[in-house]
C-alpha cells in the first residue's frame, strides 16, 4: 500500500464506510464489493456500542476479522472489545445479522492467518512492522442469540 493509500486506509475510509455500508445494504465499502463490514459490538472498558468498519474474510460458513491494526504496536480497539463481549453484530453482504467472535489460537490460528494472506498480501506487512506483537484472528460465527 503506498503511504497516500494507507493514511486514507486509517483516516478517511472508516469514516465513509460508516455512512457507505448501511446505505448500499451492507454490500458496498470504499474497498469494493463484499470485503469491508460494519462491525458492532460493546466496548470492553465504555460498556457502550462501538461500530467498527473491518475488512471481514469469508470462511466455513462465517467470517474471519484480522487485528492487524495496520501494522502498529497495539491492538485495535475493537478486538479487545471481542475479546470481552464476543457476541456482536454485523453488517455485511446484506443486513445486520447476530455473531459470535471466537479468538483463534494454534493451528486454528494459522491456518486462519495462511487464509487471511491469500485474500490480502499485505497482512504479512503488517505482521512484521507489529512484531513482537501476535496479531489477533477472530472467527465470527453467525448465533440467534
Amino acid at each position: 500500500m503506498s503511504k497516500f493509500g494507507y493514511q486514507m486506509a486509517i483516516h478517511v475510509a472508516p469514516h465513509i464506510d460508516r455512512r457507505l455500508i448501511p446505505w448500499t445494504g451492507g454490500r458496498l465499502g470504499t474497498m469494493g464489493f463484499g470485503k469491508v463490514g460494519l462491525v458492532t459490538s460493546v466496548g470492553a472498558k465504555s460498556g457502550e456500542k462501538r461500530t467498527h468498519p473491518l475488512t471481514l474474510i469469508p470462511d466455513s460458513g462465517g467470517l474471519l476479522a484480522i487485528g492487524s491494526n495496520y501494522g502498529r504496536a497495539k491492538h485495535p480497539a475493537w478486538s479487545a472489545n471481542l475479546k470481552a463481549h464476543p457476541e456482536c453484530t454485523i453488517e455485511f453482504n446484506g443486513p445486520p445479522r447476530r455473531y459470535r467472535a471466537e479468538l483463534l489460537t494454534g493451528a486454528e490460528r494459522e491456518a486462519a492467518w495462511a487464509r487471511a494472506v491469500d485474500f490480502y498480501a499485505g497482512y504479512e506487512a503488517y505482521r512484521e512492522s507489529a512484531a513482537p506483537r501476535e496479531i489477533r484472528v477472530f472467527r465470527l460465527q453467525p448465533s440467534e442469540s
